[in-house]
């Protein structure tokens, strides 16, 4: 049976990366779509919200949080800010208030896919995959090329909601989006097909 936790830990490096910028609109897609909190932007970061950002980078969420929270309070039209704090907050192991953050985020700025993405791993680490499952179609639907969407939701539908097609289908999507091969999702992919021509075999009469 597969396991989680290589999943898990390529993820997290990937949303961290994704949201460094104040806007955090970059998404992990050969076309990054850039919203209205303009990722873009070229104003320099506070040296403690970049000490901040090197915590996250280095997996010291904890220590973050003090650096985040007072960044995102005192630029409180960016949602950026607020998805890395709600980042930190779950793996922190605060999941209600990485869930406050990331709801601000999304008031802030309502298409904002990685503010959605975010909120679809909170929600899957706390058995609510319903509630994931739509995250991460909202996140989809406002960047249908945001290729770690595509990853998350097809881990969605491969581990919790026994839907081998449908992860199928988005693990080829990130494949196909991503710059560079990823091993990992491919042996996914094998694996997936090898299983679903099993099941194929043992159906025929």
């Amino acid at each position: 049976m597969k396991t989680l936790s290589p999943r898990c830990n390529s993820c997290r490096l990937l949303a961290v990366v994704l949201v460094l910028l104040l806007g955090g609109c970059g998404s992990l897609s050969r076309h990054p779509k850039n919203g209205a909190d303009g990722a873009t932007q070229a104003k320099p970061l506070p040296h403690d919200y970049q000490q901040a950002v090197q915590l996250m980078r280095d997996g010291e969420y904890q220590a973050a949080i003090p650096a985040l929270r007072s960044f995102a309070d005192s630029h409180p039209e960016l949602a950026g800010p607020w998805i890395n704090l709600g980042i930190a907050y779950r793996h922190g192991g605060q999941p209600d208030k990485a869930q406050q953050a990331l709801s601000r985020a999304i008031e802030l700025n309502p298409d904002n896919a990685v503010a959605y993405q975010q909120a679809g791993m909170l929600y899957r680490q706390q058995g609510d995959f319903g509630a994931a499952l739509e995250s991460y179609n909202k996140a989809l639907q406002l960047d249908p090329d945001y290729a770690l969407a595509h990853r998350n939701i097809g881990i969605l539908y491969d581990l919790y909601l026994g839907q081998p097609e449908q992860a199928l289908a988005h693990y080829r999507r990130y494949l196909e989006l991503v710059a560079q091969p990823d091993p990992t999702v491919e042996a996914w992919v094998i694996d997936l097909e090898r299983r679903n021509k099993t099941a194929q075999a043992r159906a025929k009469p």
